[in-house]
Protein backbone atom coordinates (compact mmCIF):
# COMPACT_ATOMS: atom_id res chain seq x y z
CA UNK A 1 0.00 0.00 0.00
CA UNK A 2 1.76 2.82 -0.79
CA UNK A 3 -0.54 5.17 -2.83
CA UNK A 4 -2.18 7.91 -1.21
CA UNK A 5 -6.13 8.34 -1.59
CA UNK A 6 -7.49 9.16 -5.13
CA UNK A 7 -10.50 11.15 -6.77
CA UNK A 8 -13.32 9.37 -7.61
CA UNK A 9 -17.30 11.41 -8.01
CA UNK A 10 -18.06 13.18 -4.99
CA UNK A 11 -21.33 12.30 -3.38
CA UNK A 12 -23.84 14.79 -1.99
CA UNK A 13 -23.37 16.95 1.07
CA UNK A 14 -24.69 15.11 4.19
CA UNK A 15 -27.13 17.23 6.86
CA UNK A 16 -24.39 19.67 9.00
CA UNK A 17 -23.88 18.69 12.72
CA UNK A 18 -24.78 21.51 15.05
CA UNK A 19 -21.31 20.41 16.94
CA UNK A 20 -19.57 20.55 13.88
CA UNK A 21 -20.89 23.99 12.97
CA UNK A 22 -20.24 25.11 16.36
CA UNK A 23 -16.41 23.86 15.45
CA UNK A 24 -16.39 25.78 11.85
CA UNK A 25 -17.78 28.87 13.08
CA UNK A 26 -14.40 29.38 15.25
CA UNK A 27 -11.87 28.62 13.20
CA UNK A 28 -13.60 31.28 10.64
CA UNK A 29 -13.42 33.64 12.96
CA UNK A 30 -9.23 34.50 11.99
CA UNK A 31 -8.90 33.88 8.41
CA UNK A 32 -5.26 34.40 8.69
CA UNK A 33 -4.66 32.33 11.81
CA UNK A 34 -6.66 29.32 9.56
CA UNK A 35 -4.82 29.36 6.53
CA UNK A 36 -1.43 28.93 8.58
CA UNK A 37 -3.39 26.14 10.50
CA UNK A 38 -4.39 24.55 7.61
CA UNK A 39 -1.13 25.00 6.16
CA UNK A 40 0.71 23.46 9.02
CA UNK A 41 -2.04 20.60 9.39
CA UNK A 42 -1.71 19.69 6.21
CA UNK A 43 2.31 19.19 5.78
CA UNK A 44 2.26 17.09 9.51
CA UNK A 45 -0.44 14.84 7.77
CA UNK A 46 1.03 14.16 4.83
CA UNK A 47 4.36 13.23 6.26
CA UNK A 48 3.04 11.08 8.29
CA UNK A 49 0.64 9.25 5.90
CA UNK A 50 3.90 8.73 3.67
CA UNK A 51 6.20 7.38 6.68
CA UNK A 52 3.04 5.28 7.69
CA UNK A 53 1.89 4.21 4.67
CA UNK A 54 4.69 1.93 3.55
CA UNK A 55 8.48 1.67 4.41
CA UNK A 56 10.94 4.76 3.62
CA UNK A 57 13.53 4.33 0.86
CA UNK A 58 16.86 5.25 1.60
CA UNK A 59 16.36 9.12 0.35
CA UNK A 60 13.17 9.06 2.68
CA UNK A 61 14.82 8.20 5.24
CA UNK A 62 17.96 10.84 5.10
CA UNK A 63 15.45 13.73 4.22
CA UNK A 64 13.16 13.00 7.30
CA UNK A 65 15.82 12.86 9.55
CA UNK A 66 17.81 16.30 8.21
CA UNK A 67 18.49 18.25 11.13
CA UNK A 68 17.24 21.44 9.35
CA UNK A 69 13.97 19.52 8.49
CA UNK A 70 13.38 18.68 11.77
CA UNK A 71 13.80 22.06 13.07
CA UNK A 72 11.14 23.23 10.68
CA UNK A 73 8.68 20.50 11.82
CA UNK A 74 5.09 22.73 11.66
CA UNK A 75 3.95 21.73 15.47
CA UNK A 76 7.20 22.32 17.69
CA UNK A 77 4.69 23.81 19.76
CA UNK A 78 3.77 20.27 21.10
CA UNK A 79 5.72 18.47 23.64
CA UNK A 80 5.22 14.99 21.20
CA UNK A 81 6.17 16.35 18.84
CA UNK A 82 9.32 17.90 20.03
CA UNK A 83 10.44 14.24 21.71
CA UNK A 84 9.44 13.14 18.43
CA UNK A 85 12.47 14.92 16.00
CA UNK A 86 14.55 14.18 18.82
CA UNK A 87 14.15 10.64 18.38
CA UNK A 88 14.44 10.93 14.42
CA UNK A 89 17.80 12.64 14.85
CA UNK A 90 18.79 9.87 17.37
CA UNK A 91 17.86 7.46 14.70
CA UNK A 92 20.71 9.30 12.38
CA UNK A 93 23.28 9.46 15.24
CA UNK A 94 22.77 6.04 15.84
CA UNK A 95 22.83 5.30 12.35
CA UNK A 96 19.84 2.90 12.20
CA UNK A 97 19.98 1.84 8.22
CA UNK A 98 17.14 1.22 5.73
CA UNK A 99 16.83 -2.80 6.14
CA UNK A 100 16.75 -2.47 9.90
CA UNK A 101 14.31 0.68 9.42
CA UNK A 102 12.77 -1.73 7.49
CA UNK A 103 12.45 -4.31 9.50
CA UNK A 104 10.66 -3.09 11.88
CA UNK A 105 8.00 -1.50 9.85
CA UNK A 106 7.42 -5.07 9.09
CA UNK A 107 6.98 -6.70 12.61
CA UNK A 108 4.51 -3.03 13.94
CA UNK A 109 2.56 -3.10 10.60
CA UNK A 110 2.72 -6.32 8.30
CA UNK A 111 3.63 -9.34 9.58
CA UNK A 112 4.33 -12.84 8.77
CA UNK A 113 3.72 -12.87 12.79
CA UNK A 114 1.12 -10.60 14.64
CA UNK A 115 1.38 -7.28 13.92
CA UNK A 116 2.33 -5.40 17.02
CA UNK A 117 0.88 -2.14 15.77
CA UNK A 118 -2.25 -2.98 13.35
CA UNK A 119 -2.49 -0.06 11.11
CA UNK A 120 -6.37 -0.18 10.32
CA UNK A 121 -8.85 1.61 11.78
CA UNK A 122 -11.54 -1.98 11.89
CA UNK A 123 -9.32 -4.06 13.78
CA UNK A 124 -9.10 -1.45 16.85
CA UNK A 125 -12.91 -0.26 16.70
CA UNK A 126 -15.04 -3.57 15.47
CA UNK A 127 -16.26 -6.12 18.16
CA UNK A 128 -14.09 -9.00 15.90
CA UNK A 129 -11.32 -7.06 15.67
CA UNK A 130 -11.56 -7.75 11.78
CA UNK A 131 -10.49 -6.08 7.98
CA UNK A 132 -13.12 -4.64 6.24
CA UNK A 133 -15.35 -4.39 8.94
CA UNK A 134 -18.47 -1.55 9.46
CA UNK A 135 -15.98 1.33 10.18
CA UNK A 136 -13.98 0.27 6.69
CA UNK A 137 -17.43 1.36 5.39
CA UNK A 138 -17.94 4.71 7.04
CA UNK A 139 -14.13 5.84 6.14
CA UNK A 140 -14.83 5.07 2.60
CA UNK A 141 -18.36 6.87 2.69
CA UNK A 142 -16.29 10.19 4.16
CA UNK A 143 -13.96 9.77 1.27
CA UNK A 144 -16.32 9.42 -1.60
CA UNK A 145 -18.36 12.36 0.19
CA UNK A 146 -14.97 14.54 -1.17
CA UNK A 147 -14.70 12.73 -4.53
CA UNK A 148 -11.99 10.22 -3.24
CA UNK A 149 -11.03 6.58 -2.78
CA UNK A 150 -8.67 4.25 -1.34
CA UNK A 151 -6.05 3.52 -4.23
CA UNK A 152 -6.68 0.07 -4.27
CA UNK A 153 -10.55 -0.43 -3.57
CA UNK A 154 -12.20 -4.03 -2.33
CA UNK A 155 -8.48 -5.26 -2.34
CA UNK A 156 -6.82 -3.18 0.45
CA UNK A 157 -8.47 -1.64 3.56
CA UNK A 158 -9.34 1.66 3.55
CA UNK A 159 -9.50 2.69 6.99
CA UNK A 160 -5.10 2.42 7.28
CA UNK A 161 -3.93 5.28 9.20
CA UNK A 162 -2.00 6.59 6.58
CA UNK A 163 -4.89 6.60 4.28
CA UNK A 164 -7.11 8.39 6.66
CA UNK A 165 -3.75 11.00 7.73
CA UNK A 166 -3.91 11.49 3.64
CA UNK A 167 -7.57 12.31 3.57
CA UNK A 168 -6.94 14.81 6.74
CA UNK A 169 -4.42 16.49 4.17
CA UNK A 170 -6.34 16.30 1.57
CA UNK A 171 -9.13 18.59 2.99
CA UNK A 172 -6.81 20.93 5.20
CA UNK A 173 -5.54 21.85 1.54
CA UNK A 174 -8.64 22.10 -0.28
CA UNK A 175 -10.02 23.99 2.64
CA UNK A 176 -6.42 26.49 1.87
CA UNK A 177 -7.53 26.86 -1.53
CA UNK A 178 -11.40 27.20 -0.70
CA UNK A 179 -10.26 29.85 1.94
CA UNK A 180 -7.88 31.42 -0.48
CA UNK A 181 -10.75 31.97 -3.18
CA UNK A 182 -12.99 32.97 -1.20
CA UNK A 183 -14.91 30.29 -1.96
CA UNK A 184 -17.04 30.31 1.55
CA UNK A 185 -19.56 27.49 1.51
CA UNK A 186 -17.00 25.29 -0.15
CA UNK A 187 -14.29 26.28 2.42
CA UNK A 188 -17.18 25.76 5.64
CA UNK A 189 -18.07 21.94 4.07
CA UNK A 190 -14.07 20.91 3.94
CA UNK A 191 -13.76 22.43 7.27
CA UNK A 192 -16.77 20.29 8.38
CA UNK A 193 -15.85 17.32 7.15
CA UNK A 194 -12.18 17.53 8.45
CA UNK A 195 -13.63 18.05 12.15
CA UNK A 196 -16.02 15.33 11.12
CA UNK A 197 -13.33 12.59 10.23
CA UNK A 198 -10.99 13.78 13.25
CA UNK A 199 -13.77 13.27 15.79
CA UNK A 200 -15.52 10.02 14.05
CA UNK A 201 -12.17 8.48 13.24
CA UNK A 202 -9.10 9.54 13.24
CA UNK A 203 -8.87 11.19 16.96
CA UNK A 204 -10.77 7.95 17.87
CA UNK A 205 -8.39 5.03 17.26
CA UNK A 206 -5.09 6.53 15.73
CA UNK A 207 -3.80 7.52 18.94
CA UNK A 208 -4.08 3.66 20.14
CA UNK A 209 -2.31 2.34 17.23
CA UNK A 210 0.26 5.27 17.81
CA UNK A 211 1.13 4.37 20.97
CA UNK A 212 1.08 0.54 20.31
CA UNK A 213 3.71 1.81 17.86
CA UNK A 214 6.01 3.36 20.43
CA UNK A 215 5.94 0.46 22.57
CA UNK A 216 6.18 -1.99 20.30
CA UNK A 217 9.05 -0.32 17.95
CA UNK A 218 12.62 -1.45 18.15
CA UNK A 219 14.09 1.49 16.39
CA UNK A 220 14.48 5.06 17.54
CA UNK A 221 13.00 5.91 14.02
CA UNK A 222 9.55 4.78 14.31
CA UNK A 223 9.61 5.41 17.76
CA UNK A 224 9.87 9.32 16.64
CA UNK A 225 7.19 8.74 14.34
CA UNK A 226 4.76 7.56 17.14
CA UNK A 227 5.47 10.77 19.31
CA UNK A 228 5.14 13.14 16.03
CA UNK A 229 1.65 11.16 15.26
CA UNK A 230 0.80 11.64 18.78
CA UNK A 231 1.61 15.35 19.25
CA UNK A 232 0.09 16.20 16.04
CA UNK A 233 -3.13 14.38 16.74
CA UNK A 234 -3.13 16.46 20.37
CA UNK A 235 -2.48 19.29 18.74
CA UNK A 236 -5.19 18.75 15.79
CA UNK A 237 -7.96 17.71 18.89
CA UNK A 238 -7.18 21.27 20.38
CA UNK A 239 -7.49 23.14 17.28
CA UNK A 240 -9.97 21.38 15.65
CA UNK A 241 -12.49 20.05 17.83
CA UNK A 242 -14.55 22.82 19.68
Amino acid sequence: MTAAIEPVQPLPPASPDTTVETSVDRLLEDRSLLAVTLDHYAAAFTTLSRLLLTAPTAYVLARVRDPELLDEWPLLMDPDCRRGTALLAESALAGEKQDIVHRDYNRLFVGPERMKAPPYESVHRSEEHLLFEAETMEVRAAYAAFGLAAPRLNKEPDDHIGLELSFAAALCERAMDALESRRDDQLRRLLGGLVSFLSDHLLVWAPRCLTQVANASTTFFYQGVAALGLGTLTSARATFLA
